[in-house]
């Protein structure tokens, strides 16, 4: 039982990366970095450790908009949201 896991596992963090490669609309790549950084860490080390990963500022930055939604928005993501607010108030779509 123990050896369908990581097929199971492979196969699903394909699809989240396929997912999040469409989401960004960013290359095959990109998508493909991603699975293999999903693929070696997990989602939890992978997500936990985006700083040490070379991708772009604007995918680093939509994956660590992720995290958060993943992760919880504790108190450390109130300067992070507050960027991405316009200035009259509304966030950005």
């Amino acid at each position: 039982m123990m050896e369908q896991e990581p097929a199971i596992k492979q196969k699903d963090y394909e699809r989240a990366s396929r997912l999040l490669g469409r989401l960004f609309e960013v290359d095959s790549d990109i998508t493909e970095q991603i699975n293999r950084c999903l693929q070696y860490y997990g989602a939890n080390g992978f997500f936990r450790n985006l700083e040490s990963f070379d991708f772009s500022e604007d995918v680093f930055e939509k994956l660590k908009a992720v995290r958060m939604v993943l992760f919880g928005m504790g108190e450390e993501a109130v300067p992070d949201l507050q960027k991405l607010e316009k200035p009259g108030g509304g966030a950005k779509p």
